[in-house]
């Protein structure tokens, strides 16, 4: 996945998403005028459409700044989660406006009104123009970069929103259908929530510290567990900072012997290694056991399978529970080996 701090076209995310909020910011105070101007409902609407792209823009853009804000004593992590606190703010405005357009169209179905086509489609062409060049600059960093996919889907709601224009108004010249126009805008409205379910839902699984959804947590605990001198793996964590930046961290326990033991720079080296090259983690923190450590209150967290002090979560019988302190010393019952629950 991009890290979404790069670059495309030859244009960087802060330009890209500097030119589309100019340029959509413009096109919306020229929209809204020609609106005022011919009296006409449906480009005033639209223009208040740009409007909120403009707004979900310039929150993508203060986002992404905060973001590039140092690690200080309070924020050890530094800013990064600005950037998806923004997408998620991105994600509940595109939300709103859905609920505004699906509401509108019930209530312009119920009375349909006449449009003066002529104004509708000369704002909805110039509104293509400078919506197709924000697209085209957003389009690659979006992939990757959840706050940019946030104010691409604003630009897409307005781009969209002119098509439509079109479309309704040219209907509405050659057949009088004044339908057509509530019912397309009601249509992408129900689209529109979908967007911004997805930008949320990504968001929040984010902030709730998920697992990397394009990384194999079940190979990379295979990959270290299989390290020459490595026993087990337990209190494995794997989670997102933003888009791109992915941590981890974990213990590992070395194989009893005082070889294995001298072998720990070793290990370390080649678990870093993997996690940097193969599985592409921006930062990994590896603290190295001869022995399972006393974690009595760290059980809830430990998807290995292993609880306080080795046993296994939500074993029933002393039996159970003896086994899984074994289990803390025994290589042959490692965590790694076992399957790890799937989201």
């Amino acid at each position: 996945m991009s890290t979404g701090h790069g670059s495309h076209f030859g244009i960087g995310t802060g330009k890209a998403l500097a030119i589309s909020a100019w340029l959509t910011g413009i096109y919306f105070v020229i929209e809204l005028g020609i609106g005022i101007y011919t009296n006409s409902i449906a480009v005033i609407s639209d223009a208040f459409h740009t409007f909120s792209a403009v707004g979900g823009v310039v929150l993508a853009i203060i986002a992404g700044r905060i973001a590039k804000r140092s690690a200080d004593i309070d924020r050890t992590f530094g800013w990064y989660r600005a950037e998806i606190i923004g997408a998620l703010l991105n994600g509940a405005f595109l939300l709103a406006m859905a609920i505004l357009v699906i509401v509108m169209g019930a209530m312009r179905m119920r009375a349909p009104i006449e449009l003066s086509t002529t104004p509708m489609l000369l704002a909805a062409a110039g509104g293509l123009v400078t919506e197709f060049i924000s697209m085209y600059l957003l389009y690659r960093q979006q992939a990757g970069d959840l706050n940019i996919r946030g104010a691409f889907w604003h630009i897409i709601q307005t781009f969209v929103g002119s098509l439509l224009i079109i479309v309704s108004a040219l209907v509405i010249r050659f057949t009088g259908f004044l339908l057509i126009d509530p019912l397309l805008g009601t249509a992408f409205g129900f689209i529109l929530l979908w967007a911004s379910w997805s930008i949320m839902r990504d968001a929040l699984y984010i902030l709730m510290e998920g697992r990397p959804r394009d990384i194999d947590l079940e190979a990379v605990i295979g990959q270290l567990g299989g390290l020459e001198g490595v026993a087990d793996l337990h209190h494995v964590h794997a989670w997102t900072l933003t888009s791109g930046r992915h941590v981890f961290s974990a213990h590992i326990r070395l194989e009893s012997g005082s070889e294995n033991r001298a072998n720990g720079a070793d290990v370390l080296k080649a678990a870093h290694n993997i996690l940097r090259r193969e599985f592409g983690f921006f930062f990994s923190t590896l603290q190295i056991e001869d022995r399972c450590l006393d974690e009595s209150t760290m059980g809830e967290i430990d998807i290995t399978g292993l609880g306080p002090t080795g046993a296994h979560r939500g074993s029933g019988s002393q039996v159970d529970q003896d086994q899984g302190h074994a289990g803390a010393h025994d290589p042959s019952i490692s965590p790694h080996n076992r399957s790890l629950p799937r989201d």
